[in-house]
């Protein structure tokens, strides 16, 4: 599924959540994750001849993290999160301030 298809039912599954209780929780860290990605990218998701099919796994990654995790954390799970994170993104990422475009 790509990111952009990527909806609360889907995560909520993905989380193996099964109540209602915590849905516009979930819903805001979808949107946030989102658009935390595409900062990071310093592009949107639109800009993209074809969104890659992997930028789903980090966005589902920040979203475990930020579900289960929800206290500002150094642990060795933050390291994890953000060596998926930045291994996958840093391949799409079109770096400010130099004539560098990755891609």
């Amino acid at each position: 599924m790509k990111i952009t298809e990527i909806d609360l039912p889907f995560v909520k599954h993905y989380l193996r959540v099964d109540h209602e209780e915590d849905n516009q929780l979930i819903q805001l860290m979808l949107t946030a994750s989102k658009g935390f990605i595409q900062s990071y990218l310093n592009q949107k998701f639109e800009d993209f001849e074809i969104v890659p099919d992997e930028l789903t796994i980090p966005c589902l990654a920040l979203i475990s993290h930020w579900y289960e995790q929800r206290q500002i954390t150094t642990d060795r799970s933050a390291h994890e999160v953000l060596y998926t994170f930045s291994g996958i993104l840093d391949m799409y990422r079109m770096w400010v301030g130099g004539a560098e475009v990755l891609q």
